[in-house]
């Protein structure tokens, strides 16, 4: 009799094109990202962060920490372009990932590795070369995190970003140019035949010619071919382009999504993208973001989650990224009471013509109109909550119910897994929520692999 006490069957949700998508996962995947994405907006409050966020020692430790968890990757995710509007309230994170993936690398021996490169800023041999750098010199533990940039068009000679449809159409070339690279050396190119003296069979290394409408190239790579196949492909998009992006490409994908009905929407849209471009629905896993908070109890935890997000600093911060990311979204002089006219959020066929994230604006309207079960919340819960989790999720409560509801995500259609962004450290999750996902083996106890593809349980490629 075959096993099915894992499977799961997400339900069939608008959105999801009609679909209903088995869950054969057995073990939730956890990511983390290096460092976490909401602590730049607390540094007010963390008088050591710039110090902390500089420090080498740092990064290797919360690595480490990641990696006696046993999670399957650190993420380092990464936007281009010095914003003056953004950095004059809170500290960017300094570095390129490629720098510090190379010294977390060096110092950890298990714990995947993914870095965010832009296809618009880049060249496919570069960044092909660079992936596989790291895929070998970590034993196959690298992944891609691929984005089209939606800003820095200035720091790269650009006037104008193109638009979004453009910036896809670059993207599909670019990431399959890069796919081709890494392929360019068989598994059996090299030879390492000291009687001979023969190194690498060339005749197994292949040129790869690309003459697109945005990419040329003829040439193989000069790196042989990862331990695991090729690095595994890791994307973000949200869009009608983005899923479809995924759909043909992505084994990983980074979610924001922070409701569970947005969750389900979104984790159907996106399997049955996969299944649209030929591909199988669990080869690609969806991984939403999401800030935990523990307490004894779940006023505790709620209150834990309020005194480290819900501050003067913060929604100052929060306030100052909409204005950011969304220029015509207009909250000023609400009622703290009562709830967001629908007018203040820019229409939909308004932000069809911008150039930056599209969909991340869509979340936000979703959170203001939709965002409790009998009626819209008030413009202080807008703010509170987009402080605690932003456009993510918020799991927040005791061991047990935070538990409940990760399952609840994972069996029902909503997640693969989690990617940690923000509350309580991996370290103190490790102490007290990992227990309990073994208990329910929703996690494992230890590495099966030494790969990232391993972690994942994504077929080599």
């Amino acid at each position: 009799m075959t096993d099915r006490s894992h499977e799961a069957v997400g339900p069939n949700e608008p959105g999801g094109n009609g679909l209903a998508f088995v869950q054969r996962r057995r073990h939730l995947s956890l990511v983390t990202t290096m460092p976490f994405i909401s602590e730049s907006r607390s540094w007010r409050e963390s008088p050591h962060f710039v110090d902390e966020v500089v420090s080498l020692e740092r990064h290797i430790a919360r690595a480490r920490a990641a990696e006696a968890a046993k999670l399957d990757a650190v993420f380092y995710v990464d936007f281009i372009g010095l914003n003056r509007t953004a950095i004059a309230a809170n500290p960017a994170v300094p570095f390129e990932p490629m720098t510090v993936m190379g010294a977390i690398a060096a110092t950890t021996s298990k714990i995947g590795l993914i870095g965010t490169a832009s296809t618009m800023y880049n060249y496919p041999f570069n960044v092909a070369r660079q992936f596989a750098s790291i895929d070998q010199l970590s034993g196959g533990r690298s992944g891609w995190n691929v984005v089209t940039s939606f800003s820095a068009e200035k720091s790269f000679g650009l006037e104008a970003l193109p638009a979004p449809a453009e910036r896809y159409a670059r993207a599909q070339e670019f990431l399959d140019a890069v796919i081709a690279l890494w392929q360019s050396w068989q598994p059996d190119a090299v030879v390492a035949d000291a009687r001979s003296g023969v190194w690498a069979d060339v005749s197994r290394i292949h040129d790869v010619r690309v003459d697109g409408e945005y990419i040329t190239l003829d040439a193989a790579l000069d790196v042989p071919r990862s331990p695991q196949g090729h690095p595994v492909v890791f994307q973000a998009g949200a869009s009608a382009e983005g899923i479809a992006f995924a759909g043909r490409n992505a084994e990983a994908i980074f979610a924001a999504t922070p409701v569970f009905t947005i969750a389900q929407e979104y984790y159907a849209a996106t399997k049955a993208a996969a299944v649209g471009a030929g591909r199988a629905a669990e080869s690609v896993i969806v991984l939403p973001g999401v800030h935990v908070y523990l307490g004894a109890t779940d006023a505790e935890a709620w209150g834990s989650a309020r005194a480290a997000a819900v501050t003067e600093h913060r929604i100052t911060s929060i306030l100052k990224d909409l204005e950011v990311e969304f220029p015509e979204l207009d909250l000023s002089g609400l009622a703290p009471d009562a709830p967001i006219p629908p007018e203040r959020f820019p229409s939909r066929e308004r932000v069809e013509k911008w150039g930056g994230r599209r969909s991340r604006i869509e979340v936000y309207r979703r959170l203001a109109f939709d965002g409790a079960p009998t009626r819209p919340p008030t413009y202080r819960q807008f703010l509170e909550r987009s402080a605690i989790s932003g456009p993510h999720a918020a799991f927040i409560g005791t061991v047990q119910s935070v538990a409940d509801e990760m399952e609840r995500w994972f069996r029902g259609g909503a997640a693969d897994g989690f990617t940690l962004i923000g509350g309580d450290s991996v370290a103190e999750l490790d102490r007290e929520l990992l227990p309990e996902l073994r208990r329910r083996d929703l996690f494992r106890t230890d590495y099966e692999g030494s790969t990232l593809r391993s972690h994942f349980a994504l077929p080599a490629s």
